[in-house]
């Protein structure tokens, strides 16, 4: 993080450069990754400058397209703005204080999961608790921190311009397992208990038993 942190104002002068981030090598070594734009008529050129490693941090690459904020065309509903409680999922969210480096992040609220009579906010390990070793604000994700609605890559990177849905939980994930995923329980009566997601609705708990389908296309004149 601290070889991220060096580089990463100055290598994303370069417009072929899109992102830095911590991740890890084929052999699970903790390795600078650097995505580039795979369309860029240099890209080429700019791979073979960067360096190999840094400080005796890896430099591993990887090609990738523009990172992009999608909408649904004509849908009229915005998965960033901040919602009227309770919440619906499929939001933007994340860890209040993911904000290191000068930059800030947010994931997204994914679905609701009961665990006895608790209810929990599912989502990735990366989006609730990534941080695991001081790094830039010297911070490092705990239980109990808080989740909010939206991230604060949607609200000018300041907590107190989201609100508060869910506390985090920190449960058998990465770096210990490979499970990318992360819980945080929910604050009472701040996410809707029937777990609807927007645009889609309330999700069954039942499973439905696989069937045919079967279309009959008729003609007439």
């Amino acid at each position: 993080m601290a070889v991220q942190e060096e580089v990463t104002a100055d290598w994303m002068r370069q417009p072929e450069v899109l992102g830095t981030a911590v991740g890890i090598d084929a052999n699970g070594t903790p390795a600078l990754t650097v995505y580039i734009d795979r369309d860029a008529a240099s890209a080429g050129e700019v791979i073979r400058n960067l360096p190999r490693e840094l400080r005796g941090i890896g430099v591993q690459v990887e090609l990738t397209d523009k990172f992009r904020a999608m909408a649904r065309p004509g849908s009229g509903i915005s998965h960033t703005a901040i919602q009227t409680p309770p919440i619906q999922l499929g939001t933007s969210g994340g860890w209040s204080k993911d904000l290191a480096n000068g930059f800030c992040c947010g994931g997204t609220l994914g679905s609701l999961i009961q665990i006895g009579a608790t209810q929990y906010i599912l989502s990735n390990y990366h989006v609730f608790e990534a941080d695991i070793v001081p790094g830039g604000n010297g911070i490092v994700a705990t239980n109990g921190d808080p989740i909010i609605q939206p991230g604060l890559i949607d609200v000018n990177c300041t907590a107190s311009n989201a609100q508060t849905v869910g506390t985090l939980v920190k449960r058998s994930s990465l770096p210990g397992s490979n499970v990318d995923c992360s819980t945080a329980q929910v604050v009472s009566g701040m996410v809707r208990t029937d777990g609807a997601i927007l645009e889609i609705g309330t999700i069954s708990h039942l499973t439905t038993a696989a069937f045919i389908s079967q279309a009959v296309k008729k003609s007439g004149r």
